[in-house]
């Protein structure tokens, strides 16, 4: 029995048109023409790719990397953790660090100690260091 049978049956025949199986037979058929709808019209109007110029670096990596280093040099290591009382630059001092910047105003420094690698953001205009907590683990050694 199609759905239209249903919602208008022939002539002679007594039968209710609003059952509850023609209710979700016609929620369903409506629900998926809206979706096919803005699936189409999504489409359209998301179709092209728009791509963002990025944004020039305005320091070097000398200079970013001296940011990282005097913040390092100024934060001391709390007593619960390796390495209490200490500078996190101590600690940092011996590794090799990568300085990248992501095109998106800022700078990013990692470094590896005890086999965790540890990130910061410099802002590419203050030159404000933070630590990056986006790339936290579990087994974080060092709050630097």
């Amino acid at each position: 029995m199609s759905i239209l049978d249903t919602i208008a049956p022939r002539q002679g025949k007594k039968q209710r048109r609003w059952t509850p199986s023609v209710i979700a037979k016609s929620s369903f058929y409506v629900f998926f023409a809206v979706l096919c709808v803005f699936v189409l019209i999504s489409w359209v109007m998301l179709g092209d790719e728009q791509t963002l110029d990025p944004i020039p670096a305005t320091q070097t990596e000398e200079v970013v990397f001296a940011q990282v280093e005097n913040y390092l040099k100024n934060t001391i290591v709390p007593a619960n953790y390796s390495g209490a009382g200490q500078s996190c630059w101590s600690l940092f001092a011996e590794d090799e660090y990568t300085v990248e910047y992501l095109d998106l105003g800022s700078w990013r420094i990692d470094a590896w100690y005890d086999k965790v690698r540890y990130f910061w953001r410099v802002d590419d205009l203050t030159l404000e260091v933070t630590r990056d907590l986006w790339f936290a683990t579990m087994n974080e050694r060092v709050p630097c």
